[in-house]
């Protein structure tokens, strides 16, 4: 049974979390940080979901990208890496650098890669975080059916 709590913890803390992931992501390339632990950090927003809404209504919501997310991400990161072919290697860096309201900003393929990274790591998390929860509920499921069925016979 989903507690009400539950889902109140889900509406406050799961953008804050995206917003987690987020700055995970964008400071990853300069300090501790990127792609990988910023897909964590988001797939865990994605896993309180299920434990607040259930499996199926996380799966209508989430499901459906969850594979082709994941496929996007390997695509940008290999993307990413053919792209430093450019500039005379395999995973060779290119950087483009601008300036916007006086902070000088830099945009680069090793971003690229993390966000390819971070895409994989969200879909394949979500697809396995449903599975498990649609594993758990079948046997929740199957173990009351047991009991209904015990319960018949007693009687």
């Amino acid at each position: 049974m989903i507690e009400i709590y539950l889902r109140l913890v889900d509406k406050i803390l799961t953008p804050v979390i995206f917003l987690i992931a987020i700055f995970l992501f964008l400071r990853g390339h300069d300090m501790p940080g990127g792609g990988f632990i910023a897909g964590l950090v988001a797939a865990s927003a994605i896993e309180l979901t299920i434990l607040a809404r259930g499996a199926q209504a996380t799966r209508d919501r989430y499901g459906p990208w969850a594979v082709p997310l994941a496929g996007a991400g390997l695509t940008i990161a290999v993307g990413a890496a053919l792209l430093g072919m450019y500039n005379g290697g395999f995973f060779r860096s290119i950087w483009l650098e601008f300036s916007m309201a006086g902070e000088k900003l830099k945009f680069g393929t090793p971003q690229l890669f993390d966000l390819g990274v971070m895409f994989v790591v969200v879909g394949m998390a979500i697809t396995y975080l449903l599975r498990l929860g649609e594993a758990a509920e079948a046997a929740v499921t199957e173990q009351t059916r047991l009991e209904r069925q015990r319960e018949d016979r007693h009687r």
